[in-house]
């Protein structure tokens, strides 16, 4: 009975031994696939160390001195509408919709700038990262993202969609446009922001056509110094692009009341 007994505790103990060693042979291969610590601390502290970054004032700087650059915002829609940087796109962190956003315009030596509030640092410095092991060799992060941006009290263009927008609106009516017109067409300019379909068909004389989504990085083709008149395919679309404008330090724009129908009526 007792020799059983030793038989048994023999067996058990050799069972555990066997399950200890497959557990260990097997562990790395089941954390490979659960995703293991591909999140722990130390790898999140390792992939931002790596990731190439750029302050909010270096990014200002290169800015104001009109380098191209793809500045692309990672945040929620609704984030970017009420406030971005200007000439920046919005994109998920996909890395498929990323891609077809920068390969419009840019190259594998383009400077292209990642971004997201800030809390996350994690998401925009792996993106970075990412890119550069594609061969995108200037992609970088915003240090401190979107908020610390705000925080230097850097120019931030909105969508022309909150409350406080209001206050930055300008309109003109036809009555005043005409006077104006007599007294010096040289001194306004026509700002078309509808699609260009709509623009080949009527326009009004001497507008610059620039799509609303274009404004931004479009922006150098108005006058820093004419009274410009924005109108669109309706008065909310004529306000968004004002907005814009203001934003980008336009401060002599203003929206025609009544839209292009109002001066084709006037018979002007």
């Amino acid at each position: 009975m007792k020799q059983n007994n030793q038989t048994k505790v023999f067996a058990a103990g050799f069972i555990l031994v066997i399950l200890v060693i497959i557990w260990s042979l097997a562990r790395p291969f089941a954390e490979r696939i659960g995703g293991g610590n591909e999140n722990s601390e130390e790898k999140i502290n390792a992939e931002i160390l790596k990731a190439p970054l750029i302050t909010s004032e270096d990014l200002h700087s290169r800015i104001a001195a009109k380098e191209k650059l793809f500045i692309i915002d990672l945040r929620g829609a609704g984030e970017f509408q009420n406030g971005h940087i200007s000439a920046s796109q919005n994109s998920s962190a996909d890395e498929n919709e990323i891609q077809k956003k920068i390969s419009e315009g840019a190259d594998k030596n383009s400077s292209i700038i990642f971004l997201n509030q800030g809390e996350n640092v994690f998401e925009a410095a792996k993106i970075a990262n990412d890119f550069v092991s594609k061969g995108f060799v200037n992609a970088k992060y915003l240090q401190g993202g979107f908020s610390s941006w705000q925080n230097q009290a850097f120019p931030v263009v909105s969508g022309g969609i909150s409350p406080s927008d209001e206050s930055k609106l300008k309109t003109v009516d036809t009555d005043q446009l005409i006077e104006d017109l007599d007294i010096g067409e040289n001194a306004i300019q026509f700002v078309d922001v509808r699609d260009p379909e709509s623009f080949q068909k009527e326009h009004i004389k001497g507008a610059v056509n620039i799509p609303l989504e274009d404004l931004e990085s479009n922006s150098g083709k108005i006058s820093g110094i004419k009274k410009i008149i924005i109108y669109g395919k309706d008065e909310d679309q004529a306000k968004k692009a004002a907005v814009t404008l203001f934003d980008l330090n336009f401060f002599n724009a203003y929206v025609l009341k009544g839209n292009i129908e109002a001066l084709k009526n006037s018979g002007k």
